[in-house]
């Protein structure tokens, strides 16, 4: 990703011109101004941001191949490892999709043994999960029944674990193969927010992620390596994140480095008065590419917007939007208030015996009757005739018939003498999502409020 930012924002050409003698003095002068830029959040998008960063990193590679600036330090980010991986949350809704898929494996399983339904790639996965956690090849009805979702859950954290312990040791990224065998999305294990947490939705989607978020699975994600420049007039200290840093600085220097962790901020000085960062973002953005010759639609992809004028216009177009929302939440209520007087009207046609009871056989919502000759007469009728409609609990005993508890409509009681098909027993993978989002709401507004 970085080479192709090279390419498309800054040429070889452009990159030499910078860092010629004669010019590298004023070219580190603007990279330190871009430097502040690029941490303005409040100001720039992120997008805008990232593409700042590729730059300096283009500049600084080019300056340390003609050997104006040294790497002078190695800051370790061990220590902050893990915090954006939320082990908990994904481990609960990879135990539900996991679930959810073995046991529509076990009911077709004699479908696709004879070949009329094939098996895709989750189905696979869920096979090889299901294979480490029991020991068993073979999927069978009974045993995926007696499977707890807390033994799948702790089995799935427990190897998380794992792995982030061997990639402390190892100092090596966790392999996103071993998390889709896990049965993990993206979107469930890294705080990402917004669209994306739907787009990195599925278990095969971790080839779509971003450098920010391999940036997470890495444990040297947050290492940083301190390169120096100093003239006669001025000095400045950059850093760069270590993976950048290690694809352009000797790997002995890297080793030498890191046996001397230390603690260094980016600074800068011209004619020893240090720069700060108000006079940094004094001089506009587009100035400063512009006289370093930077494509700018290559590098911003937001164009610097303004951060401020875009949240103005969001803000104006959700007031528009409100207005717009109550003057249809205005004909709802009308509409709702009509079709209620309508149903009040039909109800009082309808005949009812002397003693106001409805009979066993009347369906409760229409009233109609419908003879229980036929134990599955009560469920044609609610399918045909009432199809999608939401069964209350007393709906739903009469359909059934001899249903007198909830735990038997879930399907808890063994004695039940029937199930009802449209609520499963287990949250499907849709449902499990919907539980992460929420989660991830919550979890949020936890590190709010104790932010705050």
């Amino acid at each position: 990703m970085l080479q192709e930012k090279q390419i498309t924002a800054l040429t070889d050409v452009q990159l030499t011109r910078l860092c010629q003698v004669e010019q590298i003095e004023y070219t580190m002068q603007l990279l330190f101004a871009l430097n502040h830029w690029a941490k303005a959040r409040d100001r720039l998008f992120f997008a805008d941001r990232q593409g700042l960063y590729q730059v300096k990193a283009s500049i600084l590679r080019q300056a340390y191949a003609g050997s104006f600036i040294e790497a002078q330090g190695y800051i370790d980010g061990l220590d902050g490892f893990g915090a954006e991986l939320a082990f908990d949350m994904a481990a609960d809704i990879a135990a539900e999709g996991f679930l959810w898929r073995l046991e529509e494996l076990a009911a077709f399983a004699d479908e696709k043994a004879k070949g009329h339904k094939e098996e895709d790639q989750y189905d696979c996965i869920v096979r090889r999960l299901y294979a480490k956690i029991t020991g068993r090849l073979t999927i069978a009805a009974s045993d995926v029944e007696a499977l707890e979702t807390a033994q799948v859950r702790e089995y799935i954290f427990q190897r998380l674990q794992a792995l982030e312990s061997e990639a402390r040791a190892t100092r090596q990224p966790i392999p996103c193969e071993e998390l889709m065998e896990l049965c993990i999305a993206p979107g469930d294990l890294l705080y990402v927010q917004g669209r994306r947490y739907y787009d990195l939705g599925k278990w095969d989607s971790w080839d779509e992620l971003d450098d920010n978020d391999l940036r997470k699975l890495d444990p040297e994600g947050l290492s940083l390596v301190a390169f120096h420049y100093t003239s006669t007039i001025a000095h400045y200290v950059f850093h760069l994140p270590l993976r950048l840093a290690e694809a352009f600085v000797p790997e002995w220097i890297i080793a030498q480095l890191k046996g001397a962790s230390l603690r260094s901020r980016e600074s800068g000085e011209y004619y020893g008065r240090a720069i700060t960062e108000a006079e940094s973002l004094q001089q506009p953005i587009l100035d400063i590419l512009r006289e370093l010759g930077v494509d700018i639609i290559a590098a911003c992809p937001r164009l610097l917007s303004d951060k401020h004028g875009n949240a103005l216009a969001q803000a104006m177009r959700f007031a528009a939007w409100s207005e717009e929302d109550e003057l249809d939440d205005d004909e709802a209520e009308l509409d709702e208030t009509f079709w209620q007087d309508i149903a009040m009207l039909t109800s009082k046609q309808r005949v009812h015996p002397a003693n106001g009871q409805r009979a066993s056989d009347e369906c409760p919502l229409c009233s109609t009757l419908v003879h229980s000759s036929l134990a599955s007469a009560r469920i044609e009728h609610w399918q045909f005739e009432h199809p999608g409609q939401d069964l209350t609990f007393n709906q739903a005993s009469w359909v059934l018939d001899q249903i007198s508890t909830p735990d038997q409509i879930t399907g808890k009681n063994n004695s039940a003498k029937h199930t009802l098909p449209i609520i499963a027993p287990r949250t499907n993978a849709a449902g499990a999502r919907a539980i992460g989002e929420w989660r991830r709401w919550r979890d949020g507004w936890k590190r709010c409020t104790r932010n705050s």
